[in-house]
């Protein structure tokens, strides 16, 4: 058994770190550049310990290797739409080193690419929405946390915040007068505007006053973050929001499961409901491509309108 090349280790991780360092100057997103770290360390360690059973260790990465370490993922288990995010962020890379002239080919060919498979999206209905913002509260013994659990949970339904923009907003994010969230920094390190109606208004607004409360004598700034644990100076991380979304959700409606990004589908669905023209949600939900959002009403919303209304076509 040979190792690879220990001068095709050394280079790709040269490689690795000034794109990293290209990124972290460019206009990505601090989520973005968490992922792609992510991904090309756990691709340099397989890179530096994979053996080769030949006489010679192999001198450069090439669409072989490139398969063998995707044949590697799979066999640990990971889930065919991970190893796809993987491929694609490697081949993102690639197609940078390339272009500096780091790499003369690009090593993650088409072919490798898996077949994305599609997600089943588990949503409340439109009923357990209603319920979610009804005002109607699950037992929670601290009434801060309750406040504050309600607060998120009706802005993702009512704003289609993305999990990580949420846990970045600011109080200063919120327009009151113009019933709008500042989204600075989303996805692709782009800003807009998303909807902030009344219920999350109301809610959001009951949430600040009480935190305002409960620190006085000391004030609560403007670029203090909205939504808090008990470090009044750390936003709450993902995987606190996707959690305390999950249980209060179970609570109230009984629906175990639900996610935050799933309420993120669920304002999408609810607008739908409701005539919402695609252009509109595409724009609340950030997404840069129409299709994008049309994906969504194929896969999630419920399509039983499109043949409501063409029956109503030939009504007489």
């Amino acid at each position: 058994m040979n190792t690879i090349n220990s001068f095709v280790s050394e280079h790709y991780e040269q490689a690795s770190t000034a794109f990293l360092a290209d990124l972290k100057v460019s206009s990505k997103s601090a989520a973005t550049y968490k992922q792609y770290h992510q991904v090309l360390n756990e691709f340099g360690t397989w890179l530096s310990t994979h053996t080769e059973d030949t006489d010679n260790g192999i001198t450069e990465i090439t669409p072989l290797l490139i398969s063998k370490f995707k044949q590697s993922m799979f066999a640990r288990g990971v889930k065919n739409n991970t190893v796809l995010h993987y491929l694609t962020m490697l081949r993102a890379f690639f197609k940078w080193a390339t272009e500096n002239r780091i790499y003369t080919e690009q090593p993650v060919t088409q072919s490798l690419m898996p077949n994305a498979e599609q997600i089943k999206h588990d949503i409340p209905t439109i009923d357990e929405i209603n319920l979610l913002l009804s005002g109607k509260l699950p037992r929670y013994t601290r009434h801060s946390t309750m406040q504050r659990n309600r607060a998120i949970v009706t802005l993702f339904i009512q704003s289609g915040l993305r999990v990580s923009e949420l846990c970045n907003l600011r109080i200063k994010d919120l327009d009151f007068e113009h019933n709008n969230v500042y989204v600075d920094h989303g996805k692709g390190n782009k800003s807009r505007y998303a909807p902030f109606p009344s219920i999350a208004r109301k809610n959001v607004q009951e949430y600040i006053i009480h935190r305002r409360l409960e620190l006085k004598p000391h004030n609560l700034p403007q670029d203090a973050f909205l939504f808090v644990g008990d470090d009044e100076h750390k936003p709450l991380t993902r995987q606190a929001v996707t959690k305390l979304v999950s249980g209060y959700v179970a609570r109230l409606t009984g629906h175990r499961g639900i996610g935050a990004h799933d309420l993120r589908h669920a304002a999408a669905s609810i607008w739908d409901n409701r005539g919402a023209n695609i252009r509109d949600v595409q724009k609340a939900l950030g997404h840069s491509k129409v299709e994008t959002t049309e994906r969504i009403y194929i896969q999630i919303l419920d399509r039983k309108k499109a043949a409501e209304n063409i029956n109503k076509v030939f009504c007489d």
